[in-house]
């Protein structure tokens, strides 16, 4: 069985509001910087469908897509998202997943829709991004989040921010700022997790990380040096970096179906912590490409046990299905 862990999704009704048109790729912008990209395919469930069994992927987690439209209008986007891929749920039980989409800190109502999602919609977990309103992941702004999301026993999702802050030496005519700084994005996020404190505070928290982190991996050895002993440089993680690290997971999208970064990635983390990924419709979104990814992790010499975890197993186990 094959999980795609990174499917974007839009509900028609949202997909229009975002200025989404249908036949034609729309880039939306925030602060004046391209931050997504309206695909057709989005809000289209067949099309969804028919890449899916083209490609031969048997569940899909469906991910909401693109920011909200204003912060007056989270709260309204967030229920309409949820409602409105629930009954895509309801529609294809078998097909498909979804994590809901939550922004933190935006108050205790989101906080309580949160719970609704999980509760009483059946979603299988929680999606943030590597920023929340310019924070890191290991703000203690957070804690009261990571109080909930451990209560509901959910695991936490980390997608790259649309236009990531902090980075202002990623300002170019050129999209800098979604091609390499969601990648710093995630790397930076990944690593002030495990040294912020989080997984001391919140030991029960899973958490899975979109893109491979970013390519961390080739930055562990140095991480390690610098951070390796359980408060070392200044630190607050109690464990040591790696056994911190042997606690999340990573998902195979955001490197258009490279085997490199699948390489790299496997020399320090456990195929048992590696799900598969397409980022669909954004990066991977022609089903050829999508068989010919999966046919060349089959073809990766790590064992059958192994590459059958990080397509699906891994998965499975993960949103209990």
């Amino acid at each position: 069985m094959i999980v795609d862990f990174e499917h974007h999704y839009l509900p028609e009704e949202l997909f229009l509001r975002k200025g989404g048109k249908k036949g034609e790729k729309v880039i939306a912008y925030k602060d004046g910087k391209a931050s997504s990209t309206l695909q057709p395919a989005l809000c289209d469930a067949e099309e969804h469908l028919r890449v899916m069994d083209s490609a031969g992927i048997d569940v899909a987690v469906l991910l909401k897509s693109a920011a909200p439209l204003d912060p007056r209008a989270v709260l309204e986007e967030t229920k309409l998202w949820n409602d409105g891929t629930a009954e895509m749920m309801k529609k294809y039980p078998k097909r498909f997943v979804a994590f809901a989409p939550i922004p933190p800190l935006r108050g205790e109502e989101v906080l309580y829709e949160m719970e609704r999602a999980i509760s009483s919609l059946g979603f299988k977990g929680v999606l943030i991004d590597a920023q929340v309103n310019g924070l890191t992941l290991d703000s203690k702004e957070l804690w009261p989040f990571y109080e909930r999301v451990s209560a509901l026993k959910t695991p936490i999702f980390v997608h790259p921010s649309g236009v990531p802050k902090g980075f202002d030496i990623l300002d170019a005519s050129f999209d800098l700022y979604r091609s390499l700084g969601r990648e710093l994005d995630l790397i930076a996020a990944t690593t002030r997790i495990i040294l912020g404190g989080v997984l001391d505070d919140f030991p029960d928290l899973t958490f899975v990380i979109s893109h491979k982190g970013g390519g961390i991996v080739a930055l562990k050895e140095r991480m390690e040096h610098w951070f390796g002993a359980p408060g070392s440089g200044g630190a607050l993680h109690r464990m040591s970096f790696h056994e911190h690290f042997e606690k999340i997971y990573f998902n195979l999208a955001g490197h258009y179906g490279g085997m490199n970064s699948v390489k790299c990635a496997l020399l320090d983390i456990s195929p048992t912590r590696l799900v598969f990924g397409t980022d669909y419709p954004h990066d991977l979104d022609n089903p050829l490409n999508i068989k010919a990814y999966i046919d060349n992790i089959k073809k990766l010499e790590i064992g059958r046990e192994n590459k059958d975890l990080m397509l699906g197993g891994n998965a499975y186990r993960l949103l209990d299905l």
